[in-house]
């Protein structure tokens, strides 16, 4: 496989993400739930605002997902952040992970394969540099310190409800009241470790304490990643965190949000925001197809879409893609071979319930990659 090696030069990855317990709740079709519910289709949406987006509460809206369960509800690792560290690690990238948990990381619930959260990714080759701290404590913390994962007391790792029908339509519910990323908001972040990083990967969620990452890293001249997501996002925050992103992923969706945010029609413009914007790369995770845009061409280029024979679930496949393309392209990897690794992850999770579960070590990727 030398034969895909652009460099040498390997670069420390940094993943800012919420660290969460995803339970899953698998129906038959998104559109037997009440039109209502419409509104969450294809967004990442926290609890709290249910009542003003449809006038119901959360525990009548999870009443209704239950009666419409065609399986067994299950909990498994999650969360955007640890799921793309977790998949980088597994392919041999150098990735230290920034994060909001509670003290449950260290517990072991019913569906984790692997034993606590903790632990599982440690094992994974996670770096996390950790602190036990008191939510009254948190806007004390120096802001030069270098604990990416602050273990939160008496507050819990947020649940995120992943709901999901046989054909791969999906939205999420986000536990914003228990959860220990909430206090995110008022967190320092740890300047050192970012000092120490070649490249930040920005997920959605935790807006101000993720702006606050991307103004230092820029600043610093660090690579920017950013995931756009649909959870917690605004207008203001895009506007002022895209211009300074070397490399944007996001879904069909969500580049047409950009689109519309930015006032322009065409993808390309996006490169008019900023000099330091290189690639955008738009995910298909149900045709398991990515579409690459270059600053230098006109037109994407386009890889996939690949078959999945056995699909299980769609949950979390944009996150492998994410994992090993940054995986191989902070190895130093050409382009095209990085995201192929993307989309054999993106492939492999479709296959498994869960995300974790489903993403691979390098040495099974380089297997799968001599055939694609």
């Amino acid at each position: 496989m030398k034969k895909h090696i652009s460099n040498t030069k390997e670069r420390k990855l940094v993943i800012s993400g919420h660290t969460a317990k995803d339970l899953h709740l698998r129906i038959k079709n998104i559109n037997d739930l009440p039109p209502i519910f419409k509104i969450l289709f294809k967004k990442s949406t926290p609890i709290s605002k249910l009542r003003s987006l449809i006038n119901m509460d959360f525990k009548d809206v999870f009443s209704i997902i239950k009666e419409n369960l065609v399986a067994p509800i299950c909990y498994s690792y999650g969360g955007r952040g640890p799921n793309i560290a977790y998949g980088a690690a597994l392919l041999g990238a150098k990735v230290e992970l920034i994060s909001f948990v509670g003290e449950d990381f260290e517990k072991e619930y019913p569906g984790f394969y692997d034993g606590n959260y903790r632990g599982h990714l440690e094992k994974a080759g996670v770096i996390m540099r950790t602190l036990y701290i008191n939510p009254s404590e948190i806007p004390y913390l120096k802001e030069n310190h270098y604990y990416g994962v602050l273990i939160i007391r008496g507050k819990e790792t947020p649940t995120i409800y992943c709901v999901k029908d046989v054909v791969g339509n999906d939205f999420y519910l986000i536990d914003d009241i228990k959860g220990a990323h909430v206090l995110a908001e008022i967190a320092p972040i740890p300047k050192r470790l970012i000092r120490e990083s070649d490249g930040i990967l920005i997920t959605s969620g935790e807006p101000n304490f993720n702006k606050k990452i991307a103004n230092y890293a820029y600043k610093l001249n660090k690579e920017i990643y950013f995931d756009i997501g649909a959870y917690r996002l605004s207008h203001e925050y895009l506007i002022d965190i895209i211009p300074k992103c070397d490399i944007i992923f996001g879904n069909y969706f969500e580049i047409n949000m950009l689109k519309n945010i930015f006032n322009i029609k065409n993808i390309h413009n996006l490169f008019l925001l900023s000099d330091k914007i290189k690639i955008i790369i738009e995910i298909n995770k149900i045709k398991c197809l990515a579409k690459i845009f270059l600053r230098n061409k006109d037109k994407p280029i386009i890889v996939g879409p690949l078959e999945v024979k056995n699909k299980v679930s769609s949950v979390g496949c944009c996150d492998g893609f994410i994992a090993g393309f940054l995986a191989f392209y902070s190895l130093g990897y050409k382009l095209l071979t990085a995201v192929k690794a993307g989309l054999m992850e993106c492939t492999n999770i479709w296959r498994v319930e869960g995300v974790q579960e489903g993403m691979l070590s390098k040495k099974e990727l380089l297997r799968l990659l001599k055939n694609f």
